[in-house]
């Protein structure tokens, strides 16, 4: 089961989602088709995937879902510590972030 979100901006995304007066981690990825994020979990870190623009795949536990976003609203996936997922670009480019609380 994913919690994904949508908002109207990424400013908007990333206020609700950050937590206030804490260090996060924030990494842009850019990816062209066919980029495979293997299935991977991280033990003890929260992770949002934050993306506007893109045609990609995500996976998680077995579910999948697939979007195809063109800059109209931004969609955040958010992962809890423990929890396996995968991404795969289907698209000819997909520019996303990922953000993780500090640890």
């Amino acid at each position: 089961m994913f919690r994904i979100e949508e908002f109207s901006s990424l400013e908007v995304a990333f206020d609700e989602n950050m937590v206030k007066d804490v260090d996060h981690v924030l990494i842009m990825h850019s990816y062209l088709r066919g980029k495979r994020i293997m299935l991977h979990v991280h033990p003890e870190a929260d992770e949002w995937v934050i993306a506007s623009r893109g045609h990609f795949r995500i996976s998680s536990q077995g579910d999948e879902r697939e979007f195809d976003l063109d800059g109209g609203k931004v969609i955040v996936v958010y992962y809890p510590a423990g929890r396996d997922h995968a991404l795969e670009v289907l698209g000819e480019r997909m520019d996303y972030f990922v953000m993780r609380k500090a640890v």
